[in-house]
Formats: C-alpha cells, sequence, structure tokens
C-alpha cells in the first residue's frame, strides 16, 4: 500500500500549516489497516508442534539428508546386481599393410579396403563372489539407518523449542492477566485512598502511596506485555510462519496430572527410545560392517561376463557371436591400503562407542535432574497456590482495616506487594513444572509422542 503523503498535503491547508494531529490520525489509520492485514491464527501447542515439525526448516533438511542416505544405499546395492547394456557399431576400414605387418612384402598388395564392418550385441555382467561390495551395501544400509533416527533426533530438537518457547508465551501471558487485575485493583484502591481524604478518614499521603502503587502496576503491565509480545515472535519464527502473523494462544498454563515413574524405569526407556542413542547404534553397525568390507579387500572377488551379437561384413552376412568370461581378481600387494582403512575404520568403530558413552551417561544426568525438578515444582506449585489464597485473604483484611479508618494504607500497600510476589511465584512454579514435564519427556524420548497426540 502506498500513501501519497506530498498530494494530500498540498490539497490540504490545516497539514499545510504544520497540523501533526492530521498526520498523526495519518498514520494511525494506516497502522489499523497494516494490523488488520495480518493473519490470527489460533494455536493449541499440539498444533503449534505440528505446525512446526511440518514447515521448520532444520526438519525439511534432516529429511534431505534422509533421502540423500537412500540413494546412497541404492547406489551400493546396484553394484551386486547384473548389469546389462546394448551396443551397436560401424566401421569402414582402410589399412596399410606394410605398416601393419613393419615390413614391406614384395607381392602383397600394400594397402587392404575399404571395407565396412558392422555388429550389433547384448553384453551382461554380473558379480558373484565380491565380499567387499557385500559388505559396503550392509554399511549403507544401516547408514540410512542412522539418517532415519538422525531425523528423529531433529525432529525432537524442534519439538523441545518449540514446546519451551509456547510454555514461555503462556507464562507471558499469565504474567499479563495478574498484571491487568493488579492494576484494576490498584485503581479501586486509589479511588479508595481518595475518597477516605475528602470525607477526612485518609490523608493526602495515603493517596500519594495508592497512586505510586497504581504507577508500579502499570509499569510491570507493561513489561508484561513486552514479554508476551516477544515471546509470540520466537514462536512465529520457528513455526516458520509469516513475521506479521498474530498468535492467538488457546492453551492456558495448568497443573498437569503427571505419573510418578522410577528412575531405572525412565532411564530405561530413554536408552530405549532416545533417537540418539538409536542413531548411534546403526552408525555402529554401518562401522562394523565397512571394517567387514574393508577386511573383504584381501579375498578373491569372482565375475561373470557375457556378450551376444550379430557381426557383418556385407548387408547379406550377419553372423552371431557370443562371448563368455569368468574372471577372478586376487589382491596380491596393495602398499599397504588395506591395512590403513582396515585401521581407519577401527578408529570410527570406536569414536562411536564413545559417543554412545557419552549420550547414556547424558540420560541419566537428564532424567536425574527432570524427575528431580519436577518433584518439587510440584510442591513449588502447592506452596505458591496456597500463598496466593492467604495473600488475597490479607489483602482483604488490610483493606477492611482501611476503609474503617483503623489504620493507613500502609499494610494494604505492602498487601498488594505480597499478593504481586504471590501471583508470580504461583505462575512461575507452574511453568517450571510443565517445563521440566517436557524436559523428562525429552530426555525418555517421548516429547513428540507426548505433546503431538
Amino acid at each position: 500500500m502506498r500513501i501519497h503523503v506530498r498530494r494530500w498535503v498540498t490539497r490540504s491547508p490545516e497539514v499545510h500549516m504544520g497540523s501533526n494531529r492530521a498526520l498523526a490520525s495519518l498514520l494511525m489509520g494506516l497502522c489499523t489497516v497494516m494490523s488488520a492485514e495480518s493473519p490470527r491464527v489460533h494455536l493449541t501447542l499440539q498444533e503449534a508442534l505440528k505446525t512446526a515439525l511440518d514447515q521448520n526448516p532444520r526438519v525439511h533438511q534432516s529429511i534431505l539428508a534422509l533421502a540423500a542416505s537412500s540413494e546412497d544405499r541404492r547406489m551400493a546395492a546396484s553394484a551386486l546386481l547384473p548389469q546389462v547394456s546394448a551396443e551397436a557399431f560401424g566401421q569402414r576400414n582402410k589399412y596399410n599393410m606394410d605398416a601393419m605387418l613393419g615390413m614391406r612384402e614384395p607381392g602383397n598388395p600394400t594397402m587392404v579396403g575399404p571395407y565396412t564392418w558392422g555388429q550389433a550385441r547384448l553384453q551382461a555382467q554380473a558379480t558373484l563372489f565380491d565380499l567387499n561390495t557385500y559388505q559396503r551395501w550392509k554399511a549403507s544400509r544401516h547408514a540410512e539407518d542412522s539418517a532415519r533416527a538422525q531425523t528423529r533426533v531433529v525432529r525432537e530438537e524442534v519439538a523441545a523449542l518449540v514446546v519451551g518457547q509456547y510454555l514461555r508465551a503462556l507464562r507471558a501471558d499469565a504474567s499479563v492477566k495478574a498484571s491487568q487485575s493488579r492494576v484494576e485493583l490498584a485503581k479501586a484502591l486509589e479511588k479508595l485512598a481518595e475518597d477516605q481524604q475528602k470525607h477526612g478518614i485518609g490523608t493526602r499521603l495515603d493517596t500519594l502511596r495508592a497512586q505510586v502503587r497504581l504507577q508500579v502496576e502499570r509499569q510491570w503491565l507493561i513489561q508484561a506485555q513486552t514479554q508476551a509480545i516477544t515471546s509470540r515472535a520466537g514462536l512465529v519464527k520457528l513455526l516458520n510462519l509469516e513475521p506479521q502473523t498474530e498468535l492467538e494462544l488457546t492453551d492456558t498454563l495448568a497443573n498437569p496430572a503427571i505419573p510418578s515413574q522410577a528412575f531405572q524405569a525412565a532411564f530405561d526407556a530413554g536408552l530405549q527410545k532416545r533417537p540418539e542413542i538409536q542413531a548411534l547404534d546403526a552408525r555402529a553397525k554401518a562401522a562394523t560392517a565397512m571394517q567387514d568390507a574393508v577386511k573383504g579387500l584381501r579375498y578373491p572377488s569372482l565375475v561373470a561376463t557375457g556378450a551376444y551379437g550379430s557381426t557383418v561384413l556385407r548387408p547379406e552376412n550377419w553372423a552371431d557371436t557370443y562371448q563368455l568370461t569368468l574372471a577372478v581378481k586376487v589382491p596380491l600387494f596393495t602398499g599397504g591400503l588395506i591395512s590403513s582403512r582396515v585401521a581407519k575404520a577401527k578408529v570410527e568403530l570406536d569414536e562411536v562407542k564413545e559417543a554412545r558413552r557419552e549420550v547414556q551417561s547424558q540420560v541419566g544426568l537428564e532424567v536425574h535432574m527432570a524427575q528431580a525438578e519436577m518433584d518439587a515444582a510440584r510442591s513449588e506449585v502447592e506452596t505458591a497456590n496456597l500463598a496466593v489464597k492467604l495473600a488475597e485473604e490479607a489483602l482483604l483484611q488490610a483493606r477492611h482495616r482501611f476503609e474503617a479508618g483503623v489504620s493507613n494504607n500502609v499494610e494494604l500497600i505492602n498487601a498488594q506487594d505480597d499478593l504481586a510476589k504471590a501471583n508470580d511465584n504461583q505462575i512461575s512454579a507452574l511453568y517450571r513444572l510443565n517445563q521440566y514435564r517436557a524436559d523428562l519427556a525429552k530426555a525418555t524420548g517421548e516429547l513428540e509422542s507426548l505433546f503431538a497426540r
């Protein structure tokens, strides 16, 4: 959309005289139009997760890597299958016999030809025995399994980012709602302080305290609203949506029912389901197969070749021809090539084993931490819920005392501060409980299955 400001200004004397009000109205109208054009999406956590796994570039890249690995397997398999080719050609030849024999033969013609010679044939070649080629094919199959598991690794990582960002957005929304409620309460208490001052029950100092408290609550509301906007922007990026998309989160930050699970059961589930472990297991099998393939270079290989065709010197004289070949290739000396490749394959296998040990230790640490933090978060949620109830009751008592003129509003301001802290603690405890639940699901390899169903 283009706005020709210069032309509009020329026709409006008020703007030509420097009317900032008209220009501000124009800009506000433009912002309203732009905001109306921004797409608005209502999104649950499940929908957000499915959208990210469908549209995130990292997921697409992992799928492309899996496709490339699948083509590598097909290429390795092609070396084990028969190769068939067709060939047809024609030649017109003329030879110098003296040059071909390397000497001059008296009485024989010097030049022979020209004559035409043609041939058409089918040729097939098949590997009957080649241990190296067979083991390379097995290695490519395990490499494809590793790439498939690596795709799941990427999906779990993207899912963890989306779940975490969605929960942060829910925490920001809860903070906004709590701040809005406290702002409304502060307005009511400010009005109460003004009324008390008018009736001679309260003082000007009470009114000033209430006004300061209202401004503090408004400042906290601005901070909460800014956090809500930025958290949504991060979620839009993870979902690979248009930057101007406005998200409306339909889930709430609730207290989920989480069944308890023993550490050993969770640890065993992690070793069984974690895609990193599965990728390393497949990679170890691929390294073992590649090591066997390199050792297979020491063994003979057997290749059969057959060809059948027709040869012609004149168009009326076609002669069927065929050729059968059985070749055995035995490596006698490779200059240390085989031993160096065997050593390299062994190093690869050792690296995979060490990587698996590291991931196994990491799984144990993540399960331990997630379970401990989740148990603590459960207790924190219960404590925070009770603290909110007590803070609300204390605020109500302080308000009654101030309305009755028994005390000034210092107790009331302190009660407001206690309620704000209790609300923040409650929201933070709920957020941590949900986040640690997601951390435990990731540690056991069940994050996508838990939140995407």
